[in-house]
């Protein structure tokens, strides 16, 4: 399908009349947070009843910006020059979330491949691009990569983040490629742990989620912290999440435990660290043959799959106030080192026989099992400086830096036959790679800050080297890139704002892929394009609208006809995201969201010539009620997703392995009830899926054939104590 410019200027000229018009008639009803607000209490909503006159002459506090997301707080979305959502902690906790990756179905352009209904391996596609472990999604833990090694093993394989543990969460799909880098085609989502406290506070919390045949999961966690002197804090977090999933054969074993410090040294100098230990062991139901499914979608065929992992990571970030000067007002430097030693391990059942259709084929005895440790020791710095001037016609906000990246990856995987119980080595490497990137973006600021524009550059120079060391050979490769990047803004008034983005990024070929002897892939390369409209009445309303585009050259896909990675070449990802939320100024307690996704996607060379992606669904809708009824919190929420396809050849008819076939589409309502009872404790009660609609994805990662069920009707009661 070619491009057709005259339809999307009429949808975008459509989708704009449509907001500008509910945004205006909405403008002395809405009382609103960027995305979900935090219902207000009642020492609180007399507040909000300001009128916006009164908001706006509230004084601006300007200060230094040492990065383009700020503290990824609500307040930073007014202006921010790209589409972006922030989910709140009132928010997680009032739509009866699971997990990190379901909570993100709430933002238009996610999709979340929900195969174990526990978040322990979460499997995210943003604006259509999809790969294993989340392959395309650019995660941060505090600004920090969250991925085992950024460069050469971009999947979250292990992901090192529970729920339990993040305050809010920040997805930035545009203008946030020059500073955080590479692997951000699609954006940027960056999880905020919860802060420390002023005063020392401790909480306990228990979590028990039923899924039906006994199945029981158990969530704990316990943190305590605050400030120790005036000028020293720490925060103790432990979290386990154990039990059984919604499937037989899915026990679960999660233990997360970090400690975050912060020192203001004086004045002008301050210390945070954080150090984190993670382990996880789960075991993996994996797919389902059609017939099996249609039997009992929540038995398993694959006893022996399991997963275990481990990380051990810490973060030391010094930040130096700089005095004022002649050459800047306002000026800081920072200096980040980070790193984490990882293991992880899955041991699945493999089909080796000729009769099987597939290796991982549901309908025929397996020959052998197989397992495949990987083992990271990852070490990064960043020192970065950020300067503010102001003018007299123009004002500057300039963040450089540059980071250093050593990533030592083992790769191996071992095979042991059923029969004889000989095991022998079908795969051992080792990846080192050692990257440089440098990076500057400069803020200009005109007529009193109304209009910005932010050049940006970044130069990525990765060396990798990989060794085959079972069959002898080594071969390495050098990527240099320049990726550059421009953003425009507009305060047309001081509720609309305007802007549009572009920029470039890149992602290196993974350790996965760099096989046979002689095998060249060339970085996956992709430029991005935004463009949208923000209208915000009051500091608690807004609307938005987004136009996105995504070119993205010399793709890596999986062919399973050859069990090779190949660079299919060009493919193109574009759309419409429209999202709001609004409280009626007669009813405060009441708090009403929605977004909706439109993805067109398509494949602009190769085989597959004007195919759609995988796992694209061209119609995304999420909606959401809060209510606050004498003091009982309730909740309601709800997402659909449009029907997609699983291959590149947009196989309609499902094949007798279960690899290809059309997804159907799929609706899933979540509600909620919470209260706070003697004040200190709080009681809940969930349902996940409420009308236990059955859906699936196809086989994924270790289990490729068949259908992964996805989580049925689950119930969660909750109990939490602060003091």
């Amino acid at each position: 399908m070619m491009f057709d410019s005259k339809k999307w200027l009429k949808l975008a000229s459509r989708s704009l009349a449509t907001a500008l018009s509910i945004g205006t008639s909405l403008t002395s009803t809405l009382v609103y947070a960027e995305t979900l607000p935090e219902t207000p209490s009642q020492d609180t909503q007399q507040e909000q009843k300001k009128s916006k006159e009164d908001v706006e002459s509230q004084p601006e506090i300007i200060v230094v910006r040492g990065s383009v997301l700020g503290n990824s707080e609500v307040a930073d979305l007014k202006n921010y020059t790209g589409n972006r959502s922030i989910i709140t902690h009132e928010q997680m906790e009032r739509t009866a979330v699971r997990s990190i990756d379901t909570a993100l179905q709430q933002v238009p352009g996610i999709k979340v491949k929900d195969e174990t209904g526990t978040g322990v391996s979460p499997n995210i596609s943003i604006r259509g691009l999809d790969s294993s472990r989340s392959g395309y999604a650019q995660f941060l833990l505090d600004g920090i990569p969250l991925t085992l090694a950024p460069y050469s093993h971009t999947g979250q394989s292990l992901f090192p983040a529970t729920l339990s543990m993040i305050d809010r969460i920040d997805v930035a799909r545009g203008g946030a490629s020059v500073q955080y880098g590479p692997n951000n085609v699609g954006g940027v989502i960056n999880l905020i742990t919860k802060p420390i406290s002023d005063e020392w506070e401790t909480s306990l919390n228990e979590k028990m989620t039923f899924s039906g045949n006994d199945n029981l999961l158990y969530d704990t966690s316990v943190s305590t912290g605050g400030a120790l002197t005036e000028d020293f804090s720490a925060r103790l977090d432990v979290n386990n999440i154990s039990g059984n999933a919604f499937r037989d054969h899915s026990s679960t074993d999660v233990t997360n435990i970090m400690l975050k410090t912060v020192w203001n040294i004086n004045e002008n100098n301050s210390l945070s660290t954080s150090f984190q230990y993670y382990n996880a062991f789960a075991e993996l139901p994996g797919a389902l043959n059609t017939a099996a499914y249609n039997e009992d979608r929540t038995q398993s065929l694959r006893q022996n799959d399991q997963y275990t992992g481990d990380s051990k990571r810490a973060t030391v970030s010094y930040s130096h106030v700089l005095d004022e000067s002649s050459l800047f007002d306002e000026g800081e430097l920072d200096i980040t080192t980070f790193g984490n030693k990882s293991t992880r391990k899955f041991v699945w059942d493999y089909c080796g026989s000729d009769s099987c259709s597939s290796w991982a084929d549901t309908t025929q005895d397996p020959t052998a099992l197989r397992d495949s440790p990987r083992e990271f020791t990852v070490f990064g710095i960043e020192p970065k400086a950020s300067f503010y001037i102001d003018g007299d016609t123009m004002t500057q906000n300039i963040i450089a830096g540059t980071r250093y990246v050593n990533e030592d990856v083992s790769y191996e995987l071992n095979s042991t036959d059923n029969d004889s119980g000989d095991t022998t080595s079908v795969r051992d490497w080792q990846m080192d790679t050692n990257a440089m990137a440098y990076y500057i973006s400069n803020t200009l600021g005109f007529f009193d800050d109304t209009v910005t524009i932010t050049p940006g550059l970044r130069l990525e120079d990765v060396n990798m080297t990989f060794n085959n060391l079972g069959a002898g050979y080594s071969q390495s490769s050098r990527v240099t890139e320049w990726l550059p990047g421009l953003t425009l803004g507009y305060q047309v008034a001081s509720d609309w704002f305007l802007y549009a983005n572009s920029q470039r990024s890149l992602r290196t070929p993974q350790i996965s892929q760099l096989w046979p002897k002689g095998q060249t892939l060339d970085s996956e390369l992709s430029w991005n394009y935004e463009t949208g409209v923000r209208f915000t009445p009051t500091i608690r309303s807004n609307i938005s609208l987004a136009l996105y585009r995504i070119d993205f050259d010399n793709k890596i896909e999986y062919n399973s006809d050859t069990s090779l990675f190949t660079n299919i070449g060009s493919t193109r990802s574009q759309g419409v995201e429209v999202q709001g939320t609004f409280s009626p100024m007669s009813l405060p307690d009441l708090t009403i969201s929605g977004s909706y996704n439109y993805l067109d996607t398509e494949q602009l060379s190769g085989d597959y010539i004007g195919n759609e992606l995988t796992y694209a669904s061209k119609h995304q809708v999420s909606a959401s009620v809060l209510y606050n009824l004498n003091e009982i919190n309730l909740g309601l929420m709800g997402y659909y997703y449009g029907p997609s396809y699983a291959d590149l050849a947009n196989t309609v008819e499902e094949n007798d392995s279960g690899t290809v076939g059309r997804m159907p589409g799929y609706t899933v309502v979540n509600m909620n009830v919470s209260k706070e009872i003697f004040n200190e404790f709080t009681l809940g009660f969930s349902v996940n899926n409420l009308f236990d609609n059955e859906y699936y994805f196809r086989g994924l990662d270790v289990s490729p054939a068949g259908r992964i069920p996805a989580p049925g009707r689950s119930f969660t009661v909750s109990l939490g104590y602060n003091f």
